[in-house]
């Protein structure tokens, strides 16, 4: 049918042009099916080391289980054993890093911890030079260490011993490679003083186990409410509609003591908390006689406790 409008030379010519254009859209399709995402991937940023979590050491309420252990005096320290970096130091502080601030500055300190994106502002690129706000000499970072940075994510680590502080003073410098200039001697005699001040004192040391046994035997927790089902009293009746949680009413009623005095105050304080405080909602269409019995009921429950 064709050859009544194209001879053959012009068919042998289309047909060429077609295998052409179909080789070159199966060669595109190559192209964006295999070449064009690993162009996408190696544009992507590298994907943050994880940080393996690090277990801490005994400490008050340390969630790992250590034997008590009693507060103790550190005597004062000579201050230069810790204004020059030795080893032992560095190490210390090396350990200290990743147990406290990888998380946030990443295991190199290029503020690129896993932590680091919920930040703003970011965590502290120790590489760069730039903005420190005290200053990246020693006492600009023992006192960054000590009091933290307003208004960022840098909490103050005053809990530490200043001998940490300053291993780890000494670890930041060397994360880096950027000279770190010498402070002015004020400022450095200031750190040397505050290192040489009287010595510190732990304190008492116990795992959690033992201090939430101690929580319990101060405080401990309230009977809840006895709701009798088969007490068909108007205070039964009463005690059934408006207690929908028998436990967290009796904790509620045994934390304060404000609603003892009157009725009305058994009905500001319980309306305030609803639900929360183990009451029904039903409580705000009480009248004042009701107010009334069930002020009377709880105060004399309470007290048998």
């Amino acid at each position: 049918m064709i050859e009544k409008y194209v001879n053959a030379e012009e068919l042998r010519r289309l047909l060429s042009t077609l295998v052409i254009i179909l080789g070159c859209l199966m060669v595109a399709g190559l192209f964006a099916s295999i070449v064009v995402p690993g162009l996408r991937n190696a544009n992507q940023p590298p994907t943050p080391t994880a940080v393996a979590p690090v277990v801490g050491e005994t400490g008050w309420l340390d969630p790992t289980e250590f034997p008590p252990q009693q507060g103790r005096e550190i005597p004062p320290v000579d201050p230069q054993t810790l204004m020059n970096p030795t080893p032992a130091l560095i190490a210390r502080g090396k350990s200290l890093f990743e147990e406290n601030c990888a998380s946030c500055h990443g295991p190199l300190g290029r503020g690129d911890g896993p932590a680091a994106g919920t930040m703003n502002p970011r965590p502290r690129n120790f590489a760069s030079p730039s903005s420190w706000v005290n200053g990246y000499h020693e006492p600009g970072i023992f006192k960054t260490l000590s009091e933290g940075i307003k208004d960022t994510s840098m909490a103050s680590f005053d809990y530490l011993r200043k001998k940490d502080r300053m291993a780890l003073v000494h670890y930041v410098q060397l994360l880096g490679s950027f000279p770190h200039d010498t402070a002015p001697p004020k400022l450095m005699e200031s750190l040397s003083q505050t290192l040489a001040s009287a010595g510190e004192r732990t304190p008492n040391m116990i795992p959690v186990s033992m201090a939430m046994a101690k929580l319990r035997e101060e405080f401990p927790a309230a009977p809840p409410l006895i709701i009798d089902n088969e007490d068909q009293s108007p205070e039964g009746v009463l005690l059934r509609k408006v207690v929908t949680d028998p436990v967290r009413a009796s904790q509620f009623l045994a934390r304060s003591s404000s609603w003892r005095a009157t009725y009305r105050d058994l009905a500001s304080s319980v309306v305030l908390d609803i639900p929360e405080d183990g009451f029904s909602t039903t409580v705000v269409s009480l009248k004042p006689a009701e107010w009334q019995l069930l002020h009377s009921m709880l105060t004399t429950r309470m007290k048998s406790k």
